[in-house]
């Protein structure tokens, strides 16, 4: 058995470390090589495309963000999805001196990727930024961007932001599965986006989205875009720069939490994406066999060697991720890794039984629409 657990740990550290050190180091050197690009992004060829539903009680740190900016896009386009509270005039009260405009969407239409939609086909411009109401982000977040060469998509980072200190694991494994794809970006490309910070052309847009095959799902406006891309073969590129990186708040309690990972497994899983899927079965697979060694070390009665295993486990983890939590200042939540390897059988078993029994819901609405 300790033949075995040497074997699987020598087996891990190679394939991890080819992703998040190997890979990681390549996309660095992407990065740099696409600000070298001749051809920069025009902010004046930007818009905008927030769309909210209800977020009177968040979106201020987005308007505080805008107001603030060095450097601004052509136009903020708002689209509200039926919202019953008062984010309009929120908006309207902010940007009295920014270019902005508020769409709203009518009857019978609703959803992120439909109010993203309907803003695309009612305006123009060269390129698109979407980002979520609840971000925020620097006063050179625009400066940093028309530094980037252009290409047909930018994933940019979306970083989550714990407020208390039990916040940090709920922080945990979104910097660990960024940290992925932004080595598997350096050695293929990424299977991950966030549309709270994606950017992309819009006339890749018209020719890549193909929206009927997920249009049943009512979030997944970043993965299954990001997919359709990769199928055309297009230009997608992943920054871990913070320089044009949006912040936001983590879940506020355990079952926004849960609710949260439970809609990203269900968009997830119907991507029909290969290195997607081929990389959350390796994924799987790791985790299922440490899992086994250490059960069979505690059947044995072997504490000690659990202990050793544990926390060899959380070393290497520490050591193997350490160079994308440093890229994203997100230190503090890297020590928390130790206690997140503990709770993290506890965590799946959870959403293992709580995938094929209960259905979160999104903004009051079903995430699945049949």
């Amino acid at each position: 058995m300790i033949s075995f657990s040497i074997l699987f740990f020598t087996i891990y550290c190679l394939s991890i470390s080819l992703v998040t050190i190997v890979g990681y180091l390549n996309n660095r050197k992407k990065e740099r090589n696409y600000m070298l690009d001749e051809e920069k992004i025009n902010l004046d060829d930007v818009l905008v495309i927030i769309p909210f539903r209800n977020e009177a009680h968040r979106i201020e740190m987005l308007l505080k963000s805008i107001v603030k900016l060095k450097e601004s896009p052509a136009e903020f386009v708002f689209v509200d999805d039926h919202s019953s509270d008062n984010t309009r005039e929120l908006v309207s009260r902010y940007l009295e001196n920014v270019n902005h405009t508020i769409l709203t969407l009518d009857e019978g239409i609703s959803g992120k990727k439909n109010a993203i939609r309907e803003a695309i086909s009612r305006t123009k411009s060269k390129f698109i930024l979407t980002l979520d109401a609840d971000v925020s982000f620097g006063v050179d977040y625009f400066s940093n961007l028309k530094s980037l060469g252009k290409a047909d998509m930018y994933v940019l980072p979306a970083i989550l932001v714990a407020k208390k200190w039990y916040e940090y694991f709920f922080e945990l494994d979104v910097v660990l599965a960024n940290a992925l794809n932004a080595g598997l970006s350096g050695l293929s490309r990424p299977i991950m986006a966030s549309g709270a910070n994606l950017f992309f052309r819009r006339e890749a847009f018209e020719l890549a989205d193909n929206y009927s095959l997920h249009s049943s799902f009512a979030s997944g406006d970043d993965t299954f875009l990001l997919r359709d891309f990769s199928k055309n073969k297009m230009d997608v590129r992943t920054i871990s720069s913070p320089d044009v990186a949006i912040y936001t708040e983590t879940p506020q309690s355990f079952k926004e939490f849960i609710d949260q990972r439970l809609r990203w497994i269900g968009k997830t899983s119907n991507l029909n994406d290969s290195l997607n899927s081929s990389t959350t079965y390796i994924q799987a697979a790791f985790a299922f066999v440490f899992l086994v060694i250490i059960a069979l070390f505690v059947s044995y009665g072997e504490w000690r060697i659990v202990c050793a295993i544990m926390i060899l486990k959380s070393v290497v983890d520490m050591l193997m991720f350490g160079l994308y939590f440093n890229r994203i200042n997100r230190m503090t939540t890297w020590l928390f890794i130790p206690v997140y390897e503990l709770l993290f059988p506890f965590y799946s078993l959870l959403l293992l039984v709580l995938v094929p029994t209960y259905k979160p819901k999104w903004k009051g609405r079903e995430i699945y629409k049949l």
